[in-house]
């Protein structure tokens, strides 16, 4: 009984403060939006690195990834999650298991260690970044874990962050960015286990993707950890831990700042980090939308910044209690002046393709980017009811592919931000339909993508892995390669002819994998920065330009037999094709 009275009044006192806090969260929005935006007048390039990524603004106001010559900067990735804190084992009753794979770089010098099936997905190594670049990827998103960067209240593990920098000078090495993610799934694998479930209507968890937080950041209040509808995140568990988290109990939010701090501080001048982001998949908990994106999520989010680059946007407040909307955060002395920032929209927002918070302006760090997960007809609505239809045929999202993105370019410009699609992904059954519109319309909307995930060992249930290869032998936890052969028409798929980069933000192009042919139409001054096309080896069309160009175009071949095409514009609109011809295809 005083459990519920406590909860009831806790309840009252978040409806009360939500009615205090949404007029300072908007005067707060408002100051951000007046407060004019300051950048660094250069941008050395780490020796050996990329150009620094950052955001401008097209002619008509939006928000876009620009390169240091101000030309739109498309990045095409994969995300590798050999470094989440999976757990891992067969025997369900366990659940706190240490680390499966090594943290130690050492164990990675040169070699790559054993996969299995014992754990969600295989370890990353050098072969996987060469082998993305060979897909023509020029980006990657990192997943790290919060219970590996500080395993211990206050103490990082420095080990794990040598670790993650092994991978940034692997993709260096490679050409190709990185972009940090603060990975979580359901909060954390400590959530517990209940079983049998005390609850009517639940039923048992697998802890396989359940992953994030560390044990000592992760309070439940003893409620069973059981899940509903066959989602993770609909577990009393997972509500009660991510709701502390949200509130600052105990102030794990606070850690949790720190330790973006601390990692930012790691990679501050290291130009191929091309930004961060702040939070996967934010889960509301006991929350409610628009109220949990506007007045704890997003201003969450400005706490971040606030903290690794000095901005001071919200207001003076105490640290370590229940932080209302319109706080700010102290400068934590990092000063990361170059680097985007990637704030995810709310896991909500995933499931209804619809904005789900009022687009408040953030914060007046220029280097924004709205990270959208594109799951339509995977996690939306009509997958949640089982809708028996086709995608083309369901009857939700009423806007089809389409509605994510044409209300993302809206969220992303209110809160000036630009547009990345930080994750996205589908059953390989299905890639004809599903992988195919998702890619066109990031082609329409001239955005970039993250893709998830670059291997998997097994799918969950009965689901097939969801990477670009393969999964393994999931009959045995016997010592296994790191995937089975790659997914040729998921490959070919994936590994389009783009627009690297280009200094007209609104040029228009379109790639075809069964043929090979891309078509790109773009207009610029004489004078313009080039606009760079990528070509993977598999393609291998004839490329043809025409219109205003200035001479032939410059052809580069790249080390695993691709394409770089650079073309310089002349004064006008002009174009550039590659001939349709049979793609080649991938080695296994």
């Amino acid at each position: 009984m005083r459990r519920t009275i406590a909860r009831v009044a806790a309840v009252v006192v978040v409806v009360v403060i939500a009615a205090f806090s949404y007029p300072g969260a908007i005067l707060i929005s408002i100051a951000v939006h007046l407060t004019p935006t300051t950048r660094p007048s250069a941008f050395p390039v780490t020796p050996g690195g990329l150009e620094w990524l950052h955001v401008e603004h097209a002619p008509d106001m939006t928000p876009f990834i620009a390169d240091q010559e101000g030309r739109r900067m498309l990045l095409h990735g994969a995300i590798p999650a050999g470094l989440i804190d999976f757990w891992s084992g067969t025997d369900y009753s366990v659940t706190d298991t240490p680390p499966y794979y090594p943290i130690d770089p050492a164990a990675y010098d040169g070699k790559c260690p054993a996969n299995s099936s014992a754990i969600a997905t295989p370890p990353l190594c050098q072969d996987d970044i060469k082998r993305m670049a060979a897909l023509g990827f020029n980006s990657l998103r990192l997943p790290m874990s919060w219970s590996l960067l500080e395993p211990e209240r206050g103490k990082f593990s420095e080990q794990y962050i040598d670790r993650v920098a092994q991978v940034v000078g692997w993709a260096r090495e490679a050409g190709v960015y990185v972009i940090f993610d603060m990975h979580q799934n359901a909060f954390s694998r400590y959530v517990g286990r209940s079983d049998p479930p005390p609850l009517p209507g639940g039923a048992a968890i697998s802890l396989r993707y359940y992953t994030g937080a560390p044990r000592w950041a992760t309070f439940t209040d003893r409620l069973p950890s059981e899940w509903y509808a066959g989602q993770r995140e609909v577990n009393p568990a997972v509500f009660d831990a991510t709701t502390s988290f949200w509130y600052n109990r105990a102030g794990i939010q606070d850690e949790y700042i720190a330790t973006v701090a601390h990692v930012m501080s790691r990679f501050k001048d290291d130009s191929t980090v091309a930004g961060i982001s702040i939070y996967n998949e934010p889960f509301p908990g006991w929350n409610l939308s628009p109220g949990f994106e506007d007045l704890l999520l997003f201003p969450f989010y400005r706490r971040v910044i606030d903290a690794i680059t000095g901005a001071r946007d919200g207001l003076p407040c105490p640290t370590h209690v229940f932080m209302p909307a319109p706080c700010g955060y102290p400068d934590l002395g990092v000063h990361d002046l170059r680097h985007l920032v990637f704030l995810d929209a709310g896991l909500l927002r995933e499931v209804t393709d619809f904005p789900t918070h009022l687009g408040l302006p953030v914060s007046s760090y220029p280097n924004l980017v709205l990270g959208i997960h594109a799951y339509t007809h995977v996690y939306t609505i009509d997958h949640l009811i089982d809708q028996k239809t086709p995608p083309d045929k369901a009857g939700y999202p009423w806007g089809g592919y389409d509605q994510s993105y044409y209300w993302g370019e809206r969220e992303a410009r209110g809160i000036g931000a630009a547009l990345f699609v930080t994750e996205f992904a589908n059953d390989p059954g299905k890639d004809s339909t599903e992988l195919a519109s998702q890619l066109r319309e990031q082609e329409i909307h001239l955005t970039g993508f993250a893709f998830w995930t670059w291997m998997e060992n097994c799918g969950g249930g009965n689901n097939k892995p969801y990477g670009v290869f393969d999964g393994i032998d999931c009959t045995t936890t016997r010592a296994q390669p790191s995937s089975g052969c790659i997914r040729q028409s998921r490959a070919a798929m994936l590994a389009r002819v783009y627009p690297e980069a280009s200094s007209d933000p609104n040029l228009t192009y379109s790639y075809d994998p069964l043929t090979g042919y891309f078509a790109m139409r773009a207009n610029g001054k004489f004078g313009d920065p080039a606009t760079v096309v990528v070509v993977p080896s598999v393609v291998n069309g004839s490329v043809t330009v025409g219109g205003a160009v200035a001479g032939e175009p410059s052809i580069a071949q790249t080390g695993d037999g691709g394409r770089i095409v650079t073309v310089f514009p002349a004064g006008g609109e002009f174009t550039l094709n590659v001939a349709a011809a049979p793609v080649a295809p991938f080695k296994c």
